[in-house]
């Protein structure tokens, strides 16, 4: 347990120079060249899922790594499988998942010094989760036209409240709009043309 203690304090930092670090690794960033995509081949990707391996074993995790079919050509797509130690690999609200997917995808950055995009999965969680939020804001969208009222929906991260706006941008009877900063930042289902009724005396 100490092992997998210690490999997720190295995966997601903290400590005093957290933030000092961070705000380095920005600049830096500002300062370097944008970089080339990856052009993704088989020999990348049997890469990609051997590196990945290597990292949940590390983890001390019995799980597989199967390869999937990709949204688009330039994009590695991986699943991770298992019956056990799933949530460990999920994380709350898929925290971890979204860890191990920007550390494969800086892994094989840095390997092919050019820029790699990674889609990884851990038993159809991101599926799952994304037709959840779809039910939800077509429901929101429901209520907020029945009933004439703006409906605020759970903080997302900026994935999940773009699939909100894509999922309802042409529902004529209702828009939406972002509100909050940072992990609070919330999607507001509203009306469209929204006017609050006041009471009659």
């Amino acid at each position: 347990m100490s092992g997998k203690k210690g490999f997720f304090s190295s995966l997601f930092g903290g400590g005093e120079n957290a933030a000092e670090n961070t705000t380095t690794e920005l600049v830096e960033k500002e300062a370097r060249p944008q970089r080339e995509t990856l052009e993704v081949t088989p020999a990348i990707v049997d890469n990609a899922r051997l590196t990945l391996l290597d990292i949940l074993k590390t983890m001390e995790l019995d799980v597989d790594v199967a390869v999937k079919e990709a949204s688009s050509e330039n994009t590695i797509a991986l699943e991770i499988t298992g019956a056990e130690d799933l949530g460990i690999v999920i994380g709350k609200a898929g925290g971890t998942l979204y860890a191990l997917q920007l550390l494969l995808s800086n892994i094989l950055s840095k390997k092919y010094q050019k820029k790699a995009f990674v889609h990884l999965d851990a038993n159809d969680y991101k599926v799952k989760q994304e037709q959840a939020i779809i039910a939800a804001a077509n429901d929101a969208a429901d209520v907020a036209e029945r009933e004439n009222v703006q409906i605020v929906l759970d903080p997302m991260n900026s994935a999940e409240r773009r699939l909100v706006h894509t999922v309802l941008q042409n529902r004529e009877g209702v828009e939406t709009f972002s509100r909050g900063v940072g992990r609070t930042r919330q999607v507001v289902v509203s009306p469209r043309g929204f006017k609050k009724e006041t009471p009659r005396e």
